[in-house]
């Protein structure tokens, strides 16, 4: 039976640099490295192999940890499961509106302890709250870029289009369907690069 996920919560990262087991700025190599379980570590060395003067990372399986220099937790990107194509040319997406309303999912990383990061509620009706500084943008392909900032801490969200097929009788039909890509948080008040 797998072990339930620890919940943190992306507000309360970006707002005040700590949630569950993480502290950016203050979670060391140690500290990250003992979530993550042996077999899903796919690097744990520095960005640039055998340079000291090179961000130290951690590569888990659909996860990225950079550090500063001196060890401290400066970055974290996780790209959830969702979104991805599956066997059989099933999607497992978040069937939501073109408005983005797609509720609050969980990202989950594979580790020692899961963790689930709750990466959204309600999706965009965020942007009306006034204690966020935020921009929106896109990028290649129809991508949409949500960045919110708070202090010396700023949390990117990345949503990617699909277009998926859908049997429509006779006629090959597509639906459109925003899916969250990537999870990107980074206090930049943290040496590194």
């Amino acid at each position: 039976m797998a072990e339930s996920a620890e919940p943190i919560d992306l507000f309360e990262l970006l707002t005040t640099g700590r949630a569950g087991p993480i502290e950016l700025g203050k979670s060391t190599r140690e500290t990250v490295r003992g979530l993550i379980d042996p077999e899903n570590v796919r690097a744990d060395n520095y960005y640039r192999h055998d340079d000291a003067e090179s961000a130290w990372c951690i590569y888990g399986r659909n996860c990225e940890f950079f550090f500063s220099p001196d060890l401290r937790l400066r970055s974290i990107s996780v790209d959830p499961v969702f979104g991805r194509l599956r066997s059989g040319g099933m999607m497992a997406t978040w069937y939501g509106h073109l408005d983005l309303d797609v509720g609050r999912h969980p990202v989950t990383f594979a580790g020692a302890k899961p963790i689930e990061i709750h990466t959204l509620p309600k999706a965009l009706q965020f942007l009306n709250k006034s204690e966020f500084k935020w921009a929106i943008g896109g990028g290649r392909e129809r991508d949409v870029f949500i960045e919110l900032a708070e202090s010396s801490r700023v949390l990117t969200l990345k949503y990617e289009v699909n277009a998926i097929p859908v049997d429509r009788k006779d006629n090959a039909a597509f639906e459109i369907d925003y899916f969250l890509s990537t999870v990107f948080i980074l206090d930049q008040a943290v040496q590194g690069g």
